[in-house]
């Protein structure tokens, strides 16, 4: 079971990562934290379970400076979210001096030819009391290396776990921030600490055993840890694959509206809430303004007509972060921005169509004018959107114009 579910994860982390690497950086960070928390889960059934010297000399120690790695992730990924910041700055690269220490430490066993790697995992297959032999790292040994990797895991989720408790205090900036959003994505934070504590706790279970037991008590004691580890992983994934509204964030929109004095209001069903509480309901939501800036956009500059035409376009151009762009798009205009580029370029072409003479101009020219690449791409985006052809909508429309 904890092999399937490690490479589901993963394979979700993938994803995670491909898709928001220019977007959101935040998300990234938790993609990297759920590919290297499932990567734990992988080698850990490779090192006890496996029967494979190819797959263990693929895993083993190879990616071990990378697992120090997680909790700083975990971090950024907290950190970024709760204040609305993408990236790192200069300082935050000092999180990332033990994992060099350790790639150093390695780096002699990085370079041997991997057939000799193959016969150090054959040494762990045929008996795994071995791996507690086999020096891999000239600074520290196997018991140092399981504990600093727990050890820093359980401090950076503490500082994550304070950093929410502190934000849940900050109650003057839930005026920016839209209430829906706001209470899936700390809910959400919430979980994520509580999930990775669960999962620390197994953790600290398995290395107690790595460190102290047989490789058939190992075996024997650690079903039911290595069953609620894989629970948690599902969790994990459910969270994004279920609620991907956190992804966006809490999007914190510095405008006048933050300018509003506390004050109690009443909401469509006449309810009346407070600002002051978590669970506060805005009538407006707060980026309505950034919306309407973007459609004027949309309206006055056609952006959308340029083939390379992205969500970043839109950032730059409105100043302000790509994750405020994409909460607007999906949350406020209800859609996706792919979808939404596509109608505008089809609502264009349509426009075109209809009042351009024809004589002078091809409906593959009229493609290229409204932003896509190539004509097969130009005629399924017309049909799916149009249910016709550029042809059969252009007759049609002559025809009852007639």
């Amino acid at each position: 079971m904890l092999l399937y579910i490690s490479l589901m994860l993963i394979l979700l982390a993938i994803i995670l990562i491909i898709y928001n690497w220019k977007l959101n950086k935040n998300a990234v960070f938790v993609g990297l934290f759920f590919f290297l928390v499932a990567i734990y889960g992988l080698t850990h059934y490779l090192t006890v379970y496996g029967k494979s010297a190819f797959w263990m000399a693929l895993f083993y120690n190879n990616i071990s400076p990378f697992m120090l790695l997680s909790g700083p992730f975990l971090y950024f990924y907290v950190r970024g979210t709760l204040k609305d910041r993408q990236g790192l700055k200069a300082k935050d690269y000092l999180h990332f001096i033990p994992a060099l220490i350790h790639l150093i430490g390695i780096s002699s066993y990085l370079l041997s030819p991997f057939s000799y790697k193959k016969e150090v995992a054959q040494l762990i297959i045929d008996n795994f009391d071995n791996i507690k032999f086999i020096k891999v790292n000239f600074f520290f040994n196997y018991k140092f290396n399981f504990i600093i990797r727990l050890l820093l895991l359980v401090i950076y989720t503490l500082f994550s776990g304070m950093l929410l408790c502190k934000f849940s205090k900050k109650k003057n900036n839930y005026l920016n921030i839209p209430a829906k959003q706001l209470k899936i994505t700390y809910r959400w934070l919430v979980s994520l600490i509580i999930l990775v504590l669960f999962l620390i706790l197994n953790f600290i279970i398995l290395t107690i055993y790595f460190i102290y037991y047989t490789s058939d008590q190992l075996k024997q004691n650690t079903l039911i840890v290595n069953f609620t580890t894989g629970i948690a992983f599902v969790f994990l994934a459910i969270g994004v694959l279920f609620f991907p509204e956190i992804l966006y964030g809490m999007p914190n929109h510095k405008s006048s509206i933050s300018k509003i004095k506390r004050k109690t209001i009443k909401t469509n069903k006449s309810k009346v809430i407070s600002k002051d509480k978590l669970h506060i309901e805005i009538a407006n939501d707060p980026f309505i303004e950034l919306s309407d800036k973007i459609k004027s956009y949309f309206e006055k500059e056609k952006p959308y007509l340029n083939p390379n035409f992205s969500i970043s376009d839109i950032a730059l151009k409105m100043e302000v972060p790509q994750n405020h762009v994409s909460y607007c798009i999906n949350s406020i205009f209800k859609t996706k921005f792919s979808k939404l580029k596509t109608e505008l370029r089809i609502e264009y072409t349509k426009k075109i169509l209809l009042e351009s003479n024809h004589s002078n101009i091809t409906i593959d020219g009229i493609a290229q004018m409204s932003g896509f690449i190539s004509r097969s791409s130009f005629y399924n985006a017309f049909k799916d959107v149009t249910g016709e052809t550029p042809s059969d909508y252009l007759n049609s429309n002559l025809k009852v114009d007639k």
